[in-house]
């Protein structure tokens, strides 16, 4: 099944970042010159995907505004379209609120997150319901961790601060639509979701190399504004 959809979880309060997340949203924080979600859409269009969907939240309209004013969706060849939650519905509510406007298998992707792989390679993997970009990252601390049977996930374990290292969801999902409940119930991808469909033999992962990092902490904020500034 050929995917050219790429869904970006944008709704996130930033708790941890501070005053500096406080009326705006993680995505839209300036990182090496422009907006966080501008650099993954930009990777989104140069993999090969031409059309994108924001799950948006807190502060919305900051997102839209910008999408709009910027005239991102011309200047990338993308259609580009943002579905705003009516309330806090956490990442799984998001994509039952918007299961219309989602394509019969998409990518699923962090919008807080960096991972510089080909996308496209996780794109073309199917046979799941679910396929997971894995990082082997150290320390692993932050980060629940996935025990790999061949290419199926079979454990996912929660976070450990003592654990050096660990292969991890890098943020980046390979999912088919009929996996996602139509619903506007709120609930977790990563508490409801992708357990279940670990524990049904229904979800695959495979390792990735490439530059990684998300900007949920300060720390890693200024790590992404290196990065990306070479990308």
């Amino acid at each position: 099944m050929s995917v050219s959809q790429c869904v970006f979880l944008v709704g996130g309060l930033g708790t941890r970042l501070g005053d500096i997340a406080r009326d705006t949203p993680k995505p839209m924080l300036p990182v090496a010159g422009r907006p966080f979600i501008e650099h993954l859409l930009i990777k989104a269009a140069r993999n090969g995907f031409d059309r994108a969907l924001l799950l948006a939240g807190h502060s919305a309209e900051v997102i839209t505004r910008y999408i709009e004013g910027a005239d991102l969706g011309d200047r990338l060849g993308m259609e580009i379209v943002v579905s705003v939650e009516p309330r806090p519905m956490g990442t799984g509510g998001a994509l039952g609120h918007a299961w219309d406007l989602l394509d019969e298998a998409f990518l699923l992707l962090n919008g807080d997150t960096w991972f510089d792989f080909d996308w496209r390679a996780l794109a073309n993997r199917d046979g799941y319901a679910g396929m997971m970009a894995l990082r082997m990252v150290q320390p692993a601390d932050r980060y629940e961790t996935v025990a790999l049977q061949g290419d199926r996930v079979v454990e996912i374990r929660p976070r450990d601060a003592t654990l050096p290292t660990g292969l991890i969801n890098g943020g980046v999902c390979r999912l088919e639509r009929a996996a996602i409940p139509k619903t506007d119930r709120a609930f977790s991808l990563e508490v409801e979701l992708l357990p279940a469909l670990c524990a049904t033999g229904k979800l695959g992962g495979e390792a990735f190399d490439g530059a990684f990092v998300d900007i949920g902490v300060p720390s890693s904020l200024a790590a992404a504004e290196y990065i990306l500034a070479s990308t």
